[in-house]
This record gives structure tokens, sequence and C-alpha cells, in this order.
């Protein structure tokens, strides 16, 4: 076999065994890898409603097809059932880790069960040893990577680990790597629940190419022209990263400001304050994920703030934009702080930032008081009650215990009709786009097996913006408010995607419309693979997470955005925009060949899709 390893592990902790698993080259041709394959092994190996903070879930590292071959292939999956959902959980993260754990030897590492002490796993070349973590349970993740890199004598070590908010099985607690963040779906609380501290891998091992002369050719090629390329997109994320999209989306009424009840410049003329020339001048090293050839991050250092000085990583758009507009924050101090904090914790800067958005809802209409609050006065706009609340949700201590499992849990907590500010879907907080501005997100809000993720909405969304990317002349062009007209459209770039972050790359690469990946996939295994079998991939990776949502009890029909949301939109320039989201979904799931109404796949979908297996489950 070629590109692969052409094994996973398996790792019970609670009995300590680790078993390794070869898998047949039809699945991975199947599931390609990443998500794909995280999907396949869920499905078939967790026992059916599993608690997802008990031993019986499972919890996945997946590396992707293209991952350690320098093609923008350093980002790799996490998956799990969903302790935010009760049903299918990813998330994707990116840095240096994923090249190490296929370097190691495996294509993937799964875990089940719950140790008796804390401990973290050890993939050195071939080998695998659980450790014991105790020593470093209840650090952060800075000194929990350098206390292992330390432990084990070697600074090249990578490490994926929890801080303290994964510890205490926070719902917005976020897997770390570097910097980088796993923070969707509450998959840190898995980790948590199972004593899990962190994942180690050192590897040297490179999975055989089919055709390495071509591959590398091909790669030379594909770097070239993002070095060339006229995309819009690729110099801004050179020079400020995601920072770069602050304004542009706020004066387009895309951010959301006030907890989603305002848009658009009016509302937050002090935008400026917060765009990639204030972040950037702080940066003193750029980064990027392994072999990326844009390199879109920074770390920066602040040597004199109210704070002290702080280093850490740059904030990204959303984080800028969920601790910045949608707070009423302009301090861009105060927000680098706040996201070092969220990165030491281990906390999700979307979900975070939507639960304090929440709560100075809340103390605006006079739900809460500085009594429930540990003295906190939560109004708009203040920056250092938004940082002192950051880390009381980190430590779960407090008013911060209150909204440490995100906006839905504290409203049901705090309850007085507060419910009706608490922007989420099944639990999950909106990301920082207005899908009645950005259409594209729209669709995958309302019709993704995970619900409001822009991250897997990228490709509709950049193609709604006009902005060319990779396959892109395959998509035909239609009024994404249309629910007919659209959801090929969605069906489409939602099998696009789910292919491409299979492979194991960053979206970012589909930026230059040059990327090869149908012939890099073909040079890397020697199958005689095709768009058509790619597209096909796609849709059954999407078809199997929406068949672990139905397997798993959960109503996918009864996904609802936010009232809020529902409404038309009230000012900025998408003023009056109404979305027929029900008919969305209807006609999104109806395009990706699932019943109108329940979502359940449908027996000609699965056979089509060669999931025999589970035809006739759902009928």
């Amino acid at each position: 076999m070629y590109g692969f390893n052409g094994k996973v592990l398996f790792v019970d902790l609670t009995t300590g065994s680790i078993k390794e698993e070869s898998l047949p080259e039809k699945t991975y041709r199947q599931f390609v890898g990443g998500q794909g394959l995280g999907a396949r092994i869920l499905y078939g190996h967790m026992k059916p409603k599993a608690d997802p903070l008990g031993p019986d879930n499972m919890i996945g590292f997946v590396t992707g097809l293209l991952t350690g071959f320098n093609v923008h292939g350093a980002r790799f999956q996490i998956v799990a059932k969903s302790p935010v959902t009760g049903g299918w959980g990813d998330a994707n993260i990116g840095g240096s880790f994923a090249a190490e754990l296929k370097g190691a030897g495996y294509d993937g590492v799964f875990f089940t069960g719950i140790s008796p002490k804390p401990v973290y796993l050890f993939l050195d070349e071939g080998k695998a040893e659980l450790r014991d973590a105790s020593a470093i349970w209840g650090s952060d993740t800075v000194m929990t990577e350098s206390g292992i890199r330390d432990e084990l004598g070697d600074k090249r070590i990578k490490v994926t680990c929890i801080g303290p908010a994964g510890e205490k099985q926070s719902l917005l607690a976020a897997i770390i790597h570097e910097g980088c963040a796993a923070a969707r779906d509450g998959l840190a609380s898995v980790m948590g629940s199972k004593r899990l501290k962190a994942v180690a891998a050192r590897g040297n091992k490179k999975a055989p190419l089919a055709q390495p002369e071509q591959f590398s050719t091909l790669r030379k090629q594909y770097l070239q022209s993002v070095k060339e390329t006229d995309h819009p997109f690729v110099p801004m994320f050179k020079q400020w990263g995601t920072c770069s999209f602050v304004s542009p989306h706020v004066t387009s009424g895309g951010s959301p400001v006030k907890n989603f009840q305002l848009h658009g410049e009016e509302s937050f003329p002090t935008h400026g304050k917060l765009n990639g020339d204030e972040v950037t001048k702080y940066q003193v090293k750029k980064h990027g994920c392994l072999g990326c050839p844009m390199g879109c991050k920074g770390w920066l250092k602040v040597e004199d703030s109210p704070y002290g000085v702080i280093e850490g990583t740059k904030p990204e758009y959303e984080t800028l934009i969920m601790m910045g507009s949608n707070c009423l924050i302009d301090d861009v101090v105060s927000i680098i702080k706040a996201n070092d904090l969220c990165n030491r914790y281990g906390l999700d800067t979307i979900g975070v930032g939507a639960s304090i958005a929440f709560a100075m809802e809340c103390w605006e209409r006079g739900v809460i008081s500085e009594k429930d609050t540990d003295g906190i006065k939560l109004n708009w706009g203040d920056a250092e009650a938004m940082v002192k609340m950051v880390e009381k949700i980190g430590k779960r201590e407090g008013f911060g215990a209150v909204l440490a499992d995100g906006p839905q849990k504290a409203a049901s907590r705090l309850g007085q009709g507060s419910e009706e500010w608490a922007i989420h879907t099944a639990g999950t907080s909106l990301p920082a786009h207005d899908p009645r501005q950005k259409l594209g997100h729209a669709w995958g809000y309302v019709c993704d097996p995970s619900p409001s993720r822009h991250t897997c909405s990228t490709f509709i969304q950049w193609h709604a913006m006009g902005a060319p990317f990779w396959s892109a002349d395959i998509i035909p062009q239609s009024d994404l408010t249309d629910a007919g007209a659209g959801a090929s459209v969605w069906a489409l770039c939602s099998d696009l995607e789910r292919l491409w972050w299979a492979a194991g790359l960053c979206e970012f690469g589909i930026c230059p419309d040059s990327m090869p990946l149908i012939e890099l996939i073909t040079a890397a295994t020697g199958w005689d693979f095709t768009l058509e079998e790619g597209l096909k991939a796609g849709r059954r990776i999407q078809t199997l997470r929406q068949a672990f949502n139905i397997r798993e009890g959960v109503s996918t029909d009864g996904w609802r955005l936010p009232k809020r949301l529902e409404a038309a939109m009230p000012d900025g320039p998408a003023k009056d925009t109404k979305l027929d989201f029900k008919a969305m979904k209807e006609n999104g799931y109806r395009a990706l060949g699932w019943d109108p109404k329940t979502g359940k796949p449908l027996d000609s979908s699965l056979e089509g899709l060669e999931l025999k297996e589970l035809v006739g489950t759902y009928s």
C-alpha cells in the first residue's frame, strides 16, 4: 500500500492494552483518511448510544492521506461522540503533530476506556507506551508540552494535549498543540473524562509514495503557484493571517456585533483597532504549520500592558470578533491576553466569546448582578471584565462554572428568559459569521452533521464570494437564497470539502486554484483516482457522519438556528435579509440523498455509496 502506513492503533485506557490493527486498502480508498477514516472507524468500532463522557466513547486522532508530504497538508482530525450535541463530533487542527504521528508509523490512534490515573501516550518510531501524567495533571498546555519533552529528553517531540479546562470537562474545552486548537464539539472534555492528558509523537518514517518523482514535480509546481498567484487572499494570509478579515467582514455586516444583535460599521465603528496591522505590530516571529507556503500564524509579545508582559500566538479572526465586536470590545491587547489564556487553559475562543457576550446581555437585561458574577461588572465593552471571566471559565470557578459549558447550558442554569439570548444550535455556539449575510455558511450551519460550523462550509462561502478556488469551475452559479437552486451547490461543495479534509489539507490551500489534488492522490497511492471518485468519497464521508448522528438518537431535523437569526437582518448592509432555514435544510438534505424531513440517509443513497451494510437501518 502506498501513501499510508496501513495501520491504526487502539488503546484501552481502562486496561492499558495497546493493539495495532491493519486496515484493508479498500477502506482507505473509500474514506481517504482524516475525517473519513475517523468516521469509518468510529461507526464500526464504537458501541452505539455510548455516554460521551463514559468509557465506551471513542476518541481518535487521525492523519490525512497527504499528511507528512509537505503539500499544505499538516492538519489532522480528532473525532469522537460529542458531549455537546450527543452526536458526531470532530475538530481539525494544524501545527506539526500530524507528520510526527504518521512518521511514528500509524495513520491514527483511537482511545476507549477511562484510565485509573492521568496518563499520556508516547508514540515513538513504531512503539507505543502509556506513561504516568500525574505530575503534569493540572498544568496548562504550554507547561504540559514542554514538560513532556523535558521528561522524554527530546525537544523535537510533538505534543497534543488538554489544559485545566479539559481536565474539568468543560464543554468549551479545546485540545491544543503549539497554540493551535481543535476547539469545537467539546472533544477536550472527552480526553479529560478519560484522564488522557496528552498524546506525544516522534517519528521519521515516511509512508511510501507510488510515484515519488511525479509527486515531487506536482508538489513543486503547486508551491511555485502559491508564490505567483494573483489570488487576493494569499498575500493577506501571508501578511496578517485571518486577522485581515476583521474590518472587511465588520463593514460588510457579516460579523456579529453585541451578541448578534447588531451588524455593520455603524454598529462597531472602531473595528480598525482590531485589524491585522494592530495585531501584527506586536508580532516578533511569523510562522506557519509544517510545510505551509503561506505561514498565516505568528508569535506575539506585548511588553507593556495592564496584564504585564504577554507572549503567545496571534489571535485568529474568530477570536478577534467573538471577544471583540460581539462583546463591543475594541481593546486588542486585552483580546491578545484573553486568547493566550484560552490557549493555556485549553479553551475554544469562539465558545468563550459567545458565552461572555451572552452573560453581558444577561447583565444588561438585569438577569444577573455582581452577586452572581463574583463582583465582576459585565458591561458591554469592558475588556478587563472579559479577561477576568476568561480566567474564571478556564478554572471553572464561581460564575465561570455557569458559563463553562457554553451559552445553552448557561441559559438553562440562569433561566428568566435568557434562553432567547443564547446564540447556539444544539449547544454549539455560532462562530463569527452571520448566515444572513454569509449565505454559504447558512447552508453549512443547517445542513452539516456538525451544526453551526463555519469550517464545514468554507468552500461554498468562498464560492458565494466569487473567490476562485480548486475545482470551482465545476460548481454552478446559483442564488444561494433560493432554497431549491442553492441545495445542489451546497451538496457539491460539501463533497469537495469532505474530500479535502480527508486528504489532510488546510482549507487555505484552495486559494491558488492550481492545487492538483486528484493528481497528487494518484501519485501518492498509485490508484487510478478521478474527481468523480473523490466526490463520491466526500459524499460517503458526509453520509456516514450523518448516519452516526441518527444511530446515536440525535434528531437533526430538530436543530434550529436561534430565533434572533431566523428574523430579518435588523441593520447593516444586509438589512432586511431573511432566509427560510427550514426549506434550506430540507432541500440540502434531499440534495445529499437523505430524507428531507428526518435527515436519515436513504437506502438508495447508501447502496450507491457502497455502504450496503447500512441499508435498511434507517428506513
